[in-house]
């Protein structure tokens, strides 16, 4: 065992000594805790750090007669083992960096002998204890490591029985908060999550184990009239029962052979709101105060806000915004706004939980009512009829339509902040294991987007963020030389800009380099030279299949399939990726999602009796060209200069062997749309208008139809096809329409 190993099996046993409580420990923690110390042990004896090796024989004697209910001082060998924790850990680091093995652990020898008498202590200089601090036949696997379950029909009842258990707490949950005092109610919350624990426990289910204890001893408290039922700890309760449904989920994917889904709870955080709730503690958001609120409005600087702050101590009955006032830093209306804005943080929000798929089902229903709203308007029996009260009345209902349909869309929206959380917490394990210091920085964590794209954008994130640690920043001793801080820093950063959600990803490391990414295009054939590239049109070719410039292949990136996949996890959300570097200075990919995946902002357009829609962010512009614009060019087909560039012109009549009004692109309409590529031109008959459809999914005959996303219903009642540009422009390379709309041979 190396000494890294050592340290980490120190650390593990240190967490999970947190979770533990010394007046209820039960045979599987302490088997647990017996099997760690016997490896650290075995670990410390091989190196050869004698006093590790005594501490942790001293930690296990002692957790032995605890289970015996040999040691009677409860709080005593509670804070000795604590303390033994603590020695070893310092021992450990002393031993890694050189320093002296024989630390003074007289003091915690002293405290082994009152609780567990002399002859039961190990010696502290040399002679080991001959018998084993574990059973020999222990195994030294951690229960929550064992993934294979002996008795699979067990384990099968368990999920069943777990699943209705937790349905049986959510309906006496609600019975409890209609009546507080109701002991019954009470223990028939109580028993579920007791034999939730007893069956993990016996299965090594750990983590489903203490959890379910942990909400046991809270109810527990509540039994004895310790604790009173509050909101906060029914929400508690709820959403500790939510917790162990997704974790028992979770075991049934595993077993079943499907990719288990991500947990979105924080375990961590809901623990240390149960034991706060066993105190009597319960989270209380205050307020941003006046001058945090003039600050984050940009009415004042933070030094301003300083200097104010230091003229109120010295005068402690004048008010912060009243200093302010006077000093002319701000207008006395600016603080009635910070006033009135702190005022809506105090404000208690009553809330209900709701089935999502009731949700999704309200959703669905707004928007046929959106589809048939639109139908009636533009019916021409409506249109004929000149009456202006019903005119005013129709305009009403398409009023109160927009608005109904706007926050049932906002009623699935949640924010961002946990998804962040998640590549915080992944970002500190990657730069531990590749030897990386990094830094994390959020902004926007309170931006909301769907909750039907969370689990969507979070892989592409993920490679994002990777890429970012693996390639992006470098190596403290890199650092240095290129006069940098050794502390690389990656930011989040979420807004929202005409419709749709940004996520920014920046670090501060190396950057792309973008000769390298050019050659390697050059040598796989994507592209002949360099003639006319931008340099955004460089950075994109690191989003093609199988181009990675990655120097070697690590366990996290390099072999040039983590940006495709980025690519097409951000095209099948209808969105854009940005790339932005400087060499030497580091990167920033902006990623561009529309805010729902129900609804789309699109451009209907009609190509002979049918009608298309093109979503607004791939349009760049629309034109009708002059015929001296129009040309064929060899080898690149139709194309018409626009802005001085020359595009190549896509025919939708062609693609989909349509008869349409026009031919001729002079006597058309042009729509510009940008592709991944670059962009190209569709000629149209006309333009009908902009509006807000609702996305309607295609069939599976259809699913996989190039150039076609989706489709909605308009106004007329007819059915409308979402175009895919990138689909489209696919398509019409792949049949080689050539000059004048006529297929090449």
């Amino acid at each position: 065992m190396s000494h890294d190993q050592l340290m980490n099996l120190i650390d593990r046993i240190a967490s999970d000594f947190l979770f533990l409580e010394v007046q209820d420990v039960d045979i599987p923690t302490a088997g647990k805790f017996l099997n760690q110390l016997d490896a650290i042990i075995r670990g410390a004896e091989a190196l050869k750090i004698e006093h590790l090796s005594c501490v942790a024989r001293g930690l296990s004697r002692l957790l032995e007669k605890k289970i015996l209910d040999e040691v009677k001082d409860t709080a005593t060998a509670f804070a000795t083992f604590e303390k033994g924790i603590t020695i070893m850990q310092e021992i450990d680091r002393g031993s890694g960096k050189g320093g002296d093995q024989g630390a003074d652990i007289s003091g915690f020898m002293e405290s082994l002998v009152c609780l567990i008498g002399p002859a039961q202590v190990p010696e502290a200089q040399g002679g080991m204890i001959e018998t084993s601090a574990a059973p020999d036949n222990e195994s030294n696997v951690e229960p929550e490591n064992k993934v294979e379950i002996q008795d699979e029909s067990l384990l099968r009842d368990f999920i069943v029985e777990g699943i209705e258990y937790i349905n049986e707490i959510e309906v006496n949950i609600l019975n409890l908060e209609q009546d507080p005092g109701n002991k019954d109610c009470v223990n028939s919350i109580f028993r579920p999550f007791h034999s939730i624990k007893g069956v993990a426990s016996f299965l090594n289910l750990e983590n489903i184990r203490a959890l379910a204890h942990d909400l046991e001893s809270l109810l527990d408290k509540v039994r004895n009239n310790e604790l009173s039922v509050t909101g906060q700890v029914i929400d508690i309760i709820l959403d500790g029962a939510d917790a162990l449904k997704a974790m028992i989920g979770r075991v049934r994917d595993r077993m079943e052979g499907r990719a288990e889904a991500t947990l979105e709870i924080d375990l961590p955080a809901l623990g240390q709101r149960i034991r706060f709730a066993q105190q009597g503690k319960y989270e209380q958001s205050e307020p941003k105060k006046i001058g945090a609120i003039l600050v984050e409005d940009g009415l004042i600087s933070e030094d301003a806000l300083e200097a104010s702050l230091e003229l109120t101590k010295k005068a402690p009955d004048i008010k912060i915004g009243e200093a302010l006032i006077a000093e002319g830093k701000v207008t006395p209306r600016q603080v009635s706004q910070a006033l009135r804005k702190q005022m809506s943080q105090v404000v208690d929000v009553t809330s209900i939980r709701v089935d999502t798929r009731k949700l999704d089902d309200l959703i669905d229903m707004v928007g046929e009512l959106v589809i048939t709203q639109s139908m009636v308007r533009q019916s021409p029996i409506v249109l004929s009829n000149m009456d202006r009260k019903f005119f005013r009345d129709i305009s009403q209902l398409s009023s109160i339509t927009s608005e109904l349909q706007r926050t049932s869309t906002s009623l699935r929206m949640i924010p961002i902040k946990q998804t962040f959380q998640r590549m915080s917490r992944l970002v500190r394990d990657l730069s531990r294991s590749a030897g990386k210091s990094v830094n994390v920085v959020t902004e926007g964590e309170d931006t909301e987007i769907d909750r039907n794209m969370v689990e969507e954008i979070y892989n592409p994130l993920v490679h994002l963020v990777r890429n970012a640690v693996d390639h992006g920043i470098e190596t403290p001793e890199e650092r240095t030389k290129a006069g940098k801080g050794e502390t690389g820093t990656i930011q989040l950063k979420a807004y929202h800009k005409g419709g749709n959600i940004l996520i920014e990803i920046s670090d501060d490391g190396k950057g792309l380099s973008k000769e390298k990414i050019l050659n390697k295009a050059i040598n796989n054939g994507t592209v002949a030279s360099a003639a006319g590239l931008s340099d955004q049109d460089i950075y994109r070719f690191i989003l093609l299949p199988g181009l990675s410039t990655a120097e070697k292949i690590t366990d996290v990136s390099g072999r040039g399939v983590g940006m495709d996949v980025v690519k097409q996890a951000v095209d099948k959300l209808r969105g854009k990726i940005e790339i932005n570097s400087r060499y030497g200075f580091g990167t920033t990919f902006v990623t561009s999602f529309p805010l729902t995946l129900a609804i789309i902002d699109g451009m209907i357009v009609r190509v002979g009796r049918e009608k298309y829609i093109v979503p607004t962010t791939a349009i760049r512009r629309l034109l009708r060209p002059n015929k001296e614009y129009y040309n064929t060019v060899i080898g690149r087909g139709e194309v018409i200069n626009v802005m001085g560039k020359l595009l190549p012109l896509v025919r939708l009549h062609d693609l989909f062997d349509i008869e349409p009004d026009c031919r001729n692109p002079w006597e058309a309409t042009i729509v510009v749309v940008d592709g991944e590529n670059g962009s190209k031109c569709l000629l149209v008959d006309e333009i009908m208008g902009q509006e807000e459809v609702v996305i309607k999914g295609l069939s599976e005959s259809l699913r996989h139809v190039k150039g076609v996303s989706g489709g909605a219903i308009l106004g007329d009642g007819n059915i409308g096809l979402i175009l895919d540009p990138e689909g489209l422009f696919e398509l019409s390379e792949l049949q080689g329409f050539g000059g004048n709309g006529e297929k090449k041979n």
